[in-house]
């Protein structure tokens, strides 16, 4: 197995074992060398399943080193092409000193697409054909990779046996148009053993004489030219599929399944422009994410987990007005919202069994948002007991800030009487500000959620340390960290005085990734 060290370097299927050497130490190459023989001592079924366990890169340079390795690429059962895997950074610094390619766009798109050609020509062609489980194929760059090609390496990939497939195209693309060739998911080719099918700008037509998949557990369509008949038939076929995902696919009006989805849990379905029905029956569906454009919706469950993901303004007041009356029985709710123009109403429908409430909100500064509007969640969630509030900003001074108020000595925070939220144990805010609205909010839950056990605000959206525990952080512009200081200064003077004790209570400020 090779084992020297891992530099980032374009896909190459049989490097020279000269060129390999080239770039390793004495002491390394003492190591290949102790590798190799020991390697070369297992039984060659050994060897194959732990070269397929080799990231891509690393396999194909491990295959020069020997023609026992190469035996064993050619039938690597992983195969992903993609930037990284094909060296699409290293082409793109070649051809940003091409005079050439900087003049002519087209020259340049020409040279990239003949580079991922040639570089998964010269893969699949060397590929026995046997083995293969996963090919992903992430031609975002390539807009006009001529159709033959793709009808070439499906053939050779799909097989029995295989079990991930991926066509990802550019949304903006020539080649839209491509039929998927819907004959290799027939259980002869490959349908039988196939458990994941993700498509991106293409056409796929299934057809009734395809027949029942037993082993489709997830399928993606993006940009995807279907009918809801034909969606409705395939789905209803693919007996143990579990997760369905369709985003702007805009050729379905009306998408019903004719069979019972006995497996489906999750079912994700956005921006497709022209959809108003969706009638499926599935007993176990957990979670449902949806546009802000709610249609005529029957899922035959009760769905427990449902995510609303706005792409026009006001999508919290359609969660507010809509979500009670479809799906009553939710107990998790994400409303994800790109600016709100107008209050978020008070209603008299209930989240009755609501626990966890995550709300991500884009502020755009060209309207006030009223965070204090928010309690109308609150106040319809008896059950709640966690509370997410997530806004972004942009990272600029408020002008709605509540130290206005404050420098003036005529502080007035609203309050909503008689409205107790006895099971709200966990608050958490980012992006947290000085905006006044957003300080009454904060207040209001203080003073009226009696059993808070953790509240904490933290004045950076995107601190990679705090929210994915990584080193990453969103960095935040001069304005910005001046407005988290003018935040913890409005905590300062109207907050923590009112947090009781027996509330752990935590105010941040961005750390020093976020603002470096």
């Amino acid at each position: 197995m090779y084992t020297g060290t891992c530099r980032k370097r374009e896909l190459q299927p049989e490097p020279s074992s000269a060129s390999l050497q080239g770039h390793t130490s004495q002491d390394e190459q003492c190591l290949q060398v102790m590798g190799h023989f020991m390697l070369d001592r297992l039984p060659e079924d050994i060897v194959d399943n732990l070269f397929s366990y080799l990231p891509i890169e690393d396999a194909a340079r491990a295959a020069c080193v020997s023609r026992r390795y190469l035996r064993s690429w050619r039938r690597y059962p992983r195969l992903l092409f993609n930037n990284k895997t094909v060296g699409y950074d290293k082409l793109s610094m070649h051809l940003d000193e091409d005079t050439r390619a900087l003049e002519d766009e087209q020259y340049r798109q020409d040279k990239i697409e003949s580079h991922f050609v040639n570089k998964i020509n010269h893969v699949l062609e060397n590929h026995s054909g046997f083995g293969m489980k996963v090919l992903i194929l992430q031609l975002y760059p390539c807009a006009n990779i001529d159709a033959s090609y793709f009808d070439k390496w499906l053939r050779i990939a799909v097989k029995p046996g295989i079990e991930e497939l991926a066509l990802e195209m550019a949304v903006f693309n020539k080649r839209a148009d491509y039929n998927f060739p819907i004959f290799l998911l027939s259980n002869e080719i490959g349908g039988a053993t196939l458990e994941s099918l993700r498509l991106t700008s293409c056409a796929f037509h299934p057809t009734a004489s395809l027949g029942c998949n037993r082993s489709l557990t997830s399928v993606y369509l993006s940009f995807v030219r279907i009918t809801g008949e034909e969606l409705g038939q395939f789905v209803s076929n693919c007996f143990a599929l579990a997760r369905l995902s369709i985003y702007k696919c805009n050729d379905l009006i009306c998408f019903k399944a004719p069979c019972v989805l006995h497996h489906l849990n999750h079912f994700h379905v956005t921006q497709c422009k022209m959809l108003q029905v969706i009638e499926i029956r599935a007993p176990k569906l957990s979670t449902f994410d949806c546009g802000d454009n709610l249609m005529q919706i029957s899922l035959g469950a009760e769905v427990k987990h449902i995510r609303m993901i706005g792409s026009k303004p006001n999508t919290l007041c359609h969660a507010r007005a809509e979500i009670p009356c479809f799906m009553p029985a939710v107990e998790r709710l994400t409303v994800e919202s790109i600016c709100e123009k107008v209050k978020t109403p008070i209603m008299s429908s209930k989240f009755l069994l609501l626990k966890y409430l995550d709300i991500f909100l884009v502020d755009v500064q060209l309207y006030r948002q009223d965070y204090f509007s928010l309690v109308s969640f609150l106040e319809a969630s008896p059950a709640l007991e966690t509370f997410m509030l997530r806004v972004e900003t942009g990272y600029v001074l408020r002008s709605d800030s509540v130290l206005k108020d404050l420098d003036k000595d005529q502080l007035h925070l609203r309050q909503m009487p008689e409205c107790l939220h006895y099971n709200l144990k966990n608050v958490m805010m980012t992006g947290f500000s000085s905006a006044k609205s957003l300080i009454e909010l904060t207040s209001h839950i203080v003073r009226n959620a009696s059993a808070l056990v953790c509240m904490t605000l933290d004045t950076a959206w995107g601190c990679g340390r705090r929210t994915t525990k990584t080193d990453k952080c969103e960095h935040m512009s001069k304005e910005g960290l001046m407005e988290a200081q003018r935040a913890l200064e409005a905590v300062n003077r109207c907050i923590e005085g009112i947090v009781p004790s027996s509330t752990n209570f935590k105010a941040l400020e961005p750390c020093c990734q976020c603002g470096g």
